[in-house]
This record gives C-alpha cells, sequence and structure tokens, in this order.
C-alpha cells in the first residue's frame, strides 16, 4: 500500500472502500472494484525485489544503478563485508550444460575435465563435479583438494610442466593419469613405478607449434612455450616409442592445450588436424591405439560490454568434420577429452570493493578501493579487461583510474574508465572474477585473504570466510618480547 499517495482522492476513497467493504452500495462497489483492477496503484502488485541471482545478472548487463540492484550488493557488503568474491550458481551450471550439449551430440565419445586452477573453492569444484565432470589438476595440492570433494585417481589428471617426486609419488599410489611434460620425466616416473610395483598411467602434453592469438603469458601451444614435447622433428613421436618398450608404463592418451582465453575457433581446428595426425601415426608406426585424446581447455568468455566470442556450440561445430575425417583415416576412435576452466567459473564472479577515497590529480583521478592486485592479480600480471561497474550511480560521468589498496604503482585495477563519479562508501563491483580472481590472490602487504560467497536465487552461502589478522602469522614463531 505504499503506492496510495499516488492516487487520487477519489479513487482512493474507493480503494478504501472496496478494500474494508464499507457501507458503500453494491454496484459503485463493483465499479469502484473494476476500476482499481485498471489504474489504481494501490491494488496492482509492487515490483517485486530482484533476488540476488538476477541483481547480479542486472550488473552483468550494466543496470547496476537500479535501486533493488543497489540494495542487493548493500546486503552483501553490509552482511559479509568487502572486498567479496561472489560466484552466481546458476551461471556456473548453464556454462556446463551449454558444453555438454554442443558436444554430446556430435562427439558420442566424450569426457570433460574441470581445470581446477581456474577456481580451486571446494564447493565450487563439488557443483562441477555434480555435473559429471573429471579433474585436471597441475599440483600435489590440487590432487589433494580433488581428493577432498570426492574424485577418486582414476578421475584426475595431473599436468605439470615440473612436477616434484613427491608429486609423482602420490599420482603412480592413486591411479592417476600423469601428463608427462619431458623424457627427464617419464624416466623418473618408470623409476618410481618400479618401486611401487604398479604400472604409470600417463599421456604426454604435446606442443603442436600452434599460435591461437591469445594474451602471451598463456599462450601455451606456441613453439617457444615452456610446455609440451615438440611435434616439431618427431619429439613427441619419439617419446611414445620410448614409453612402449618401458613395462612399468601404461600409455593412455595424448595431451595438449594451445592457451587460454582462445576465441577463436581456428587454432582448435588446426591442433586436432596435427593431434589426429600424431593419432593414426602412432596406430600404424608403433601399434600404440590410444584411450583417449586431450584437445585441452581455453575456451574464451567476453570480458567486455558488446563483445563476441566463441561459443561452444561454434567449436564443436568447427571440429566435428575434422575429428571425423581424422578418426577414419587412424580407423578407429579415441575419447575425446576437453578440460576448461575458465569458460565455467570465470563470467559467475564478481569482485564487490568499497570506494575508500577518490583523489584528483592533475593529470588522472584515481577512485580508491579496498582492493588490489593481492585480491585480483589479472589486471597487473595480464593488463587484462575486466568491466566495472559503480553500484547506484549512473549521472556526472567522469574519466577515472580504480586503483588498489596495495603499496605499488602497478596496482590499478582498471584503467581510463569513463564511469559514474563515485565517492567514498560507495560501492564499487568487478565483474568475470570468477577464474583466477581468488585462486591467484595472497596476502601481500599482509592483508587478510577476502570471504567467498555463493549465490542460488535469493539464497546466500559462505563458502570461505574472511581470514583473520591473527591468520597472517599462522605457521610463524610466535614473538615473545624481549626481557629487558
Amino acid at each position: 500500500m505504499t503506492l496510495l499517495r499516488d492516487t487520487p482522492s477519489t479513487a482512493l476513497s474507493f480503494c478504501l472502500a472496496s478494500t474494508f467493504h464499507l457501507e458503500f452500495p453494491v454496484p459503485l462497489r463493483r465499479l469502484a472494484f473494476t476500476f482499481l483492477l485498471l489504474s489504481v496503484p494501490c491494488l496492482q502488485a509492487q515490483e517485486a525485489k530482484p533476488t540476488l541471482h538476477e541483481a547480479l545478472m542486472a550488473t552483468r548487463a550494466d543496470r547496476a544503478g537500479e535501486p533493488g540492484v543497489t540494495a542487493a550488493f548493500r546486503r552483501l557488503a553490509e552482511t559479509y563485508g568487502t572486498p567479496l568474491y561472489i560466484y552466481d550458481q546458476p551461471h556456473i551450471q548453464g556454462q556446463v550444460q551449454a558444453l555438454q550439449t554442443a558436444f554430446a551430440s556430435r562427439f558420442p565419445k566424450l569426457r570433460i575435465l574441470y581445470a581446477i586452477k581456474a577456481n580451486t573453492n571446494p564447493v565450487v569444484i563439488k557443483l562441477l563435479k555434480a555435473k559429471g565432470l573429471g579433474a585436471e589438476v597441475v599440483s600435489r595440492g590440487e590432487i589433494e583438494t580433488a581428493l577432498r570433494v570426492g574424485y577418486t585417481g582414476p578421475e584426475i589428471m595431473f599436468t605439470s610442466s615440473s612436477k616434484n617426486p613427491g608429486e609423482i609419488r602420490r599420482a603412480i599410489e592413486l591411479g592417476a593419469v600423469l601428463n608427462v611434460d619431458s623424457l627427464d620425466e617419464l624416466g623418473q616416473i618408470q623409476i618410481e613405478a618400479r618401486q611401487q610395483k604398479k604400472q604409470a598411467r600417463i599421456s604426454f602434453r604435446v606442443n603442436p607449434g600452434v599460435d591461437p592469438h591469445t594474451i602471451h603469458q598463456i599462450n601455451t601451444g606456441i613453439a617457444e612455450s615452456k610446455f609440451g614435447l615438440h611435434l616439431q622433428d618427431g619429439l613427441a613421436f619419439k617419446a611414445y616409442e620410448k614409453a612402449k618398450g618401458m613395462p612399468e608404463i601404461r600409455i593412455e592418451g595424448a595431451h595438449c592445450h594451445i592457451g587460454s582465453q582462445i576465441t577463436e575457433a581456428d587454432g582448435y581446428v588446426l591442433t586436432a588436424r596435427k593431434m589426429l595426425g600424431l593419432v593414426k601415426d602412432l596406430k600404424e608406426k608403433l601399434g600404440i591405439k590410444l584411450s583417449f585424446l586431450d584437445l585441452g581447455g581455453g575456451l574464451g568468455i567476453p570480458y567486455e560490454d558488446g563483445q563476441t566470442v566463441m561459443s561452444p556450440d561454434d567449436l564443436a561445430k568447427a571440429l566435428e568434420p575434422v575429428w571425423k575425417e581424422g578418426v577414419a583415416a587412424a580407423g578407429y576412435e579415441p575419447t575425446l577429452w576437453l578440460e576448461p576452466g575458465r569458460f565455467f567459473v570465470g563470467g559467475s564472479g564478481f569482485l564487490l570493493t568499497r570506494v575508500n577515497t577518490v583523489k584528483v590529480t592533475p593529470l588522472k583521478t584515481f577512485v580508491n578501493v579496498d582492493a588490489g592486485f593481492n585480491t585480483l592479480m589479472r589486471p597487473a600480471m595480464y593488463k587484462a579487461y575486466h568491466r566495472v561497474r559503480v553500484i547506484g550511480k549512473t549521472k556526472d560521468p567522469k574519466l577515472v583510474d580504480i586503483a588498489g589498496d596495495v603499496c605499488e604503482t602497478g596496482d590499478i585495477l582498471a584503467e581510463a574508465r569513463t564511469l559514474p563519479m563515485a565517492e567514498a562508501g560507495d560501492l564499487v563491483v568487478i565483474l568475470d572474477a570468477g577464474a583466477y580472481g581468488f585462486s591467484m590472490a595472497s596476502e601481500y602487504n599482509a592483508r587478510p585473504m577476502p570471504a567467498e560467497v555463493l549465490v542460488d536465487g535469493n539464497a546466500v552461502r559462505v563458502i570461505r570466510r574472511r581470514g583473520t589478522y591473527p591468520e597472517l602469522f599462522r605457521n610463524t614463531e610466535s614473538a615473545v618480547p624481549a626481557k629487558r
């Protein structure tokens, strides 16, 4: 009834009469009731407040100035503090469904894994495991994380270009697939498997020499990359030939990964063609039939408003004819493995920050927030672009830098952005922070780690509590004041 103040006085009288059954003649009451249904706000349903999920979607759609969105983020900030990582559960689940739908209809032998390094929160990993995804890991810590959420060793692929002896030992114990990156590593795996009296399950990571045209630091399939055994000069083929003669080794598959944040299909198509050529050669020349061929992950997401990127359907459609041609030439079909990370979780993430101060200088205006590159590393490390929204503001646009609270000149989260002018106490949200956000965060400058929450509809679940100042000193020797 809050809108009653806006109704004409006559209509208000009819409203009260019809609502509370006052002594008006019946025909008059009926007329009033009809009029109210059509035009009087007092009986029209008030516009429902958006759920938290809807507020996140509205923010992604650049509607962060709406009152309902503002109320939602204020609720989150007041309840859980800032900086705060927020993940949208329906978005994650929708991304998985999109990839599964696109590929399952074209590739009947399909296995999808989640690259855990993108977001290592156990609750997020459980969501993806529940959708049937395996686990691709790059460290002992990620192996233990996968086990903690319920994966078994055979469901894990361990990929790293520099595995230590303890990691090799643990992977063989569990029966995980070791994705071998060098002949040196192969020899170490052979020795450890012999000591354990087991056969180590392996694939080789192959460097196909393909440039997918992504950020240099995440371009992993080019010839100068540190990753994999090169197809060039037959190095990968020779590795398979050597492994075939080792009784401690069981060859399971072949793997490649050409990079991350890839937005066009051409690099994948060329890579698939090269890798399927290797599949054919291994069978014809060495008698090796692979159980799987892993084409990696790296499927990109839009980081800018209006940006169009390749969809899962685009990629599946582009790969399908190459795959069919390649398996026909090889005479058999291995299972296609894929291992995205960012694609599943990146767009689900929002980093909520609070404005500490605004500073105008002769050259720039800095909006200083309570997060920095210790909270979100990507802008400083990769010059990566993230969309930014000032919550509840739509007017007075200014060219500003969103600056972090780390004591470094390079701690700029968003440079030269035209945004509604913020002031101290306002909330600023950084979008697409679900991948390589918290997982790359640190306690640099002695700042505790942020909290993480998961949103589903209007429900919020704390999936990692905020770090504390005493935790900064965990694992250190207690400081005892010297006696004087």
